[in-house]
């Protein structure tokens, strides 16, 4: 038996690189799999790819109506959600903090944390009755900081603090929900530019990761 059978994801960002590689590998064990995402033409593609097992699902992590929308949608389709894994994300614009602008800042934050927050939010209000498993991709960057990507860097480690606040709650609640952050090194999504990619490699004694079985894991921890 495939090891997501009869599983229900969202997985945000699912247009982009990294979604993508999550969609694929749910699909294969066995989930129905929402791709949701702001890039409609890439994301409708990529459902496609993927079969009758995958739908896209336009969302903007900021808005909290796009939320309650995005799950009401899936929930239509394959039924209720049980697997939320937030993993949209955006890069910064290369910059000291002496230069960073509050408008970059507030940018990257919107969409790597608070977006975060706003899915486990949803994400406890439509999995309270069956359960479920949310999955928050932080960053290795998020545990040791990164010149030039103060914002990535805070939000990352803001992913971490409010998993482990996240999963309290859940606890403290009697919440059938399990909440994880996972933390990957470098993987090149095409999100920074290739001065920001170098940098990060520098720092990164194994060059290439594998971390879907993590997230796998983290499912039925």
């Amino acid at each position: 038996m495939a090891r997501l059978e009869g599983k229900v994801a969202i997985i945000t960002g699912g247009a982009g690189t990294l979604g993508f590689e999550d969609a694929k590998f749910f699909v294969h064990e066995g989930a129905k799999v929402a791709l949701a995402d702001m890039a409609e033409e890439a994301g409708e593609q990529r459902a496609n790819e993927l079969g009758d097992d995958a739908i896209f699902v336009k969302l903007n992590v900021t808005d909290e109506a796009s939320w309650e929308t995005a799950f009401q949608t899936v929930e239509k389709q394959f039924g209720k959600v049980n697997v939320l894994v937030n993993n949209a994300g955006i890069g910064d614009t290369p910059s000291y903090i002496k230069d960073l602008s509050v408008a970059d800042w507030n940018k990257v934050m919107a969409v790597n944390l608070t977006g975060v927050m706003i899915g486990v939010k949803y994400g406890f209000q439509h999995m309270t009755e069956e359960g479920g498993s949310i999955i928050n991709i932080s960053s290795v960057i998020g545990n040791v900081g990164l010149a030039r990507a103060a914002a990535y860097s805070a939000a990352k480690a803001g992913v971490r603090e409010l998993t482990k606040t996240a999963a309290i709650e859940a606890a403290e609640l009697k919440l059938p929900i399990r909440v994880n952050s996972v933390h990957p090194g470098w993987v090149d999504t095409g999100i920074v530019p290739e001065m920001m990619k170098q940098l990060a490699l520098e720092k990164t004694p194994i060059k290439v990761l594998q971390y879907l079985l993590l997230v796998i894991d983290y499912i039925y921890y």
